[in-house]
């Protein structure tokens, strides 16, 4: 296939992940009217599991690996960003809770300078700030301090961040089926121990509760084979439609207000981590199977 057949194929399936992950989060705000958020953990990560292992198997790409230590702490991570996400999003407006879980790319960078002694430029500093300021903007109706939600959901794109440098950590000698073996088992198990109370679906819980499977399922696999069709600057920016369509559902579902303040903040952001994704993919060439740049739902 021509490069340039291969590059509209990635913004394609790249636009048809982003469509995938906003049901998802769409179908949790839903199944969540009935089922407690970390059940709902539970039901995605499971079932997300059994998905995986017929790939695994075709593929014969290692169940364990080799550099469990750290795919552990990718995969808890992951977890705990996880449930921090679907809690955010049963607690506050869904496209709110969507973008700030999209600040992830933001902290990677700043975890990065700590953990890999990386040193970004002035330019990409810059861009932090920007996105910072679009995340005060984004929240400026909340009382922050009246308001934990918002930290939460901060602090779930911190553990996607944490998850993304735990990623890089291992020089792409894993497979990436192995990366999301050990995340769906690690939150499986998570997800039942952060539960207070087991509280079975009803029966129209159930097609929600199916839809959080099947859209994160194939918004994974098109998100991943897009990252592989296209260079991922050229990409993330579409994977921002994600949490814009959040913003739309909210709006159109429960009336959820968007302001001159809260369009300003999304685009600050927006603009903010599809440059750090454009700046850091062409400062460091990927090697192997998983991309160089964060897509935050690689994460999730």
């Amino acid at each position: 296939m021509r490069r340039s057949k291969l590059y509209l194929s990635g913004i394609r399936l790249m636009s048809q992940s982003a469509v995938c992950f906003s049901l998802m989060v769409l179908c949790v705000k839903w199944a969540a009217r009935e089922v407690p958020a970390m059940e709902i953990v539970f039901f995605r990560s499971f079932f997300g599991m059994l998905l995986i292992l017929p790939f695994l198997l075709r593929s014969r790409a290692s169940f364990w690996g080799t550099e469990r230590v750290k795919l552990v702490a990718r995969g808890v991570s992951g977890c705990l960003a996880l449930l921090l996400h679907f809690y955010t999003i049963t607690k506050m407006e869904l496209g709110m809770a969507v973008m700030l879980n999209y600040t992830a790319p933001i902290f990677a960078v700043v975890l990065s300078i700590f953990f890999l002694h990386e040193r970004p430029s002035a330019v990409l500093f810059c861009l932090i700030l920007t996105s910072f300021t679009g995340v005060v903007l984004l929240t400026s109706h909340y009382s922050l301090s009246l308001n934990p939600a918002v930290w939460l959901a901060l602090l779930s794109s911190v553990f996607a961040a944490i998850a993304y440098v735990s990623i890089r950590t291992i020089k792409h000698r894993e497979s990436p089926l192995t990366i999301m073996f050990y995340f769906t088992s690690i939150s499986t198990l998570g997800s039942l121990f952060f539960l207070r109370e087991w509280k079975w679906p009803g029966p129209a819980a159930w097609l929600p509760l199916a839809g959080v499977v099947i859209f994160s399922f194939y918004g994974q696999l098109w998100m991943t084979t897009a990252l592989r069709r296209a260079p991922a600057y050229l990409v993330t920016p579409f994977s921002y439609l994600h949490p814009v369509l959040s913003f739309g559902y909210g709006w159109i579902l429960w009336g959820e207000a968007v302001t001159g303040k809260t369009i300003l903040g999304i685009l600050l952001i927006i603009a903010s981590g599809s440059l750090i994704s454009y700046l850091e993919t062409r400062r460091r060439k990927p090697q192997g199977p998983l991309p160089a740049s964060l897509s935050n739902e690689a994460c999730l």
